[in-house]
């Protein structure tokens, strides 16, 4: 229980993370001589991820526990102040250092490793995931990293559905600005961004392969090659130096086929493609003996076909791993926030909060304490409660 405890999270996450320099770096414009100051606001709900709280009323009652006393380190009363008071500083939020608070534990994370995801060929790379969602009220355009600690690095609000592709471009061009040209290798997501000028912007201004996961048939690129890739065995399929694998992929409980072929022209445009042309029938649920298809595009040619499957569905990754867990701690998709600042602010702060927990989960995965538990210690535990 000592090593689960709120103040090894807390000292985790001063010690990872120096998350007291953030939160001291953060402030709002709401308020002159604050009671409750902005450092706190921010701990209290960069931390409410971890406690699971799912409002800010219900953090306001939980300020008045030792539980979020010893979390926060704080020796006031109420430790992490009102609900009124949190939506009062976030209506006027400054954003840029919460950002920067943001980026920090990217470039953190990259320096340690855990910004990579190693594929099973044995091949790593960083993974860059755009995507849209709504929030409860608002959409916003999403940048985050599918890593070994998956966490998002940026977001921006959009003006509504239809909207996001810009939005996504605006992110992608901000990463580029802070971090440098290539600060992934590969760059996914949706159909929307499968236009040659995206392809072309990617590779020469984002220094990163954009990778497309599309069912949309529409495309020259795609109707040309399944044309003629249709008029082909298997056998002669490879004959002609492309890739044809199948297997079953247990932990999703599908069998697949892929057809890949690398330098495949895109008329009007001068790079060359990987494509594969994946099929997949799963093998149990609502959907059991359903096959569904679609395609992979990408200007990376060195990815084999397994490796294209594999990163495809790590396009995913941002909605399974991000959107869904922080909703299930928090209700981020929850509409009880009206104002588009407050929410931007707090989404802002549980992302962070989500990363640091999903790195301390991690952490004590490594610990003896950890390794040796038993079953035996978990029925003395439930015993006592």
């Amino acid at each position: 229980r000592a090593i689960m405890s709120n103040a090894a999270f807390r000292r985790f996450t001063q010690e990872r993370y120096k998350i007291n320099y953030w939160a001291d770096c953060q402030r709002d414009e709401a308020r002159r001589k604050p009671q409750v100051s902005a450092s706190l606001i921010f701990k209290s709900l960069v931390y409410q991820v971890s406690l699971g709280i799912e409002s800010l009323l219900a953090l306001d009652q939980m300020g008045r526990t030792q539980e979020l006393r010893d979390l926060l380190g704080s020796p006031r009363e109420i430790a992490g102040g009102s609900d009124s008071t949190i939506l009062r500083a976030l209506g006027q939020w400054v954003m840029e250092p919460t950002k920067k608070a943001a980026y920090n534990n990217h470039l953190r994370l990259r320096h340690q490793g855990s910004a990579k995801t190693v594929l099973s060929t044995g091949k790593e790379v960083i993974l860059a995931i755009a995507d849209g969602s709504y929030f409860g009220g608002f959409d916003f355009s999403v940048l985050a990293i599918a890593g070994g600690i998956p966490h998002v690095m940026d977001m921006e609000p959009s003006p509504g559905r239809g909207h996001e592709l810009t939005t996504s471009r605006n992110l992608i061009k901000r990463a580029v600005k802070k971090l440098g040209k290539g600060f992934a290798t590969h760059l996914l997501y949706d159909g929307l961004m499968a236009c040659k000028a995206d392809f072309w912007r990617a590779r020469h201004y984002w220094g990163m392969h954009l990778v497309i996961k599309t069912s949309e048939e529409s495309l020259e690129i795609v109707q040309s090659s399944k044309e003629v890739w249709s008029r082909l065995s298997p056998r002669d399929f490879k004959r002609s130096g492309a890739q044809v694998i199948s297997g079953v992929d247990s932990k999703r409980n599908i069998r697949y086929e892929v057809y890949a072929q690398a330098g495949v022209p895109w008329v009007g445009s001068s790079l060359k493609f990987n494509v594969a042309w994946v099929k997949e029938t799963h093998l149990k649920g609502k959907t059991k003996d359903q096959t569904f298809e679609f395609w992979v595009l990408t200007t990376d040619e060195t990815l084999s076909a397994a490796e294209l499957r594999e990163i495809a569905h790590n396009r995913w990754s941002i909605e399974n791993r991000q959107f869904k867990e922080t909703n299930e701690q928090v209700g981020s998709k929850r509409a009880y926030i009206k104002s588009p600042t407050v929410k931007e602010a707090l989404l802002r702060m549980w992302f962070l909060g989500m990363a640091l927990l999903k790195e301390f989960k991690a952490h004590l995965e490594t610990l003896p304490q950890w390794i040796n538990w038993t079953v035996k210690t978990t029925k003395q535990l439930i015993a006592q409660v």
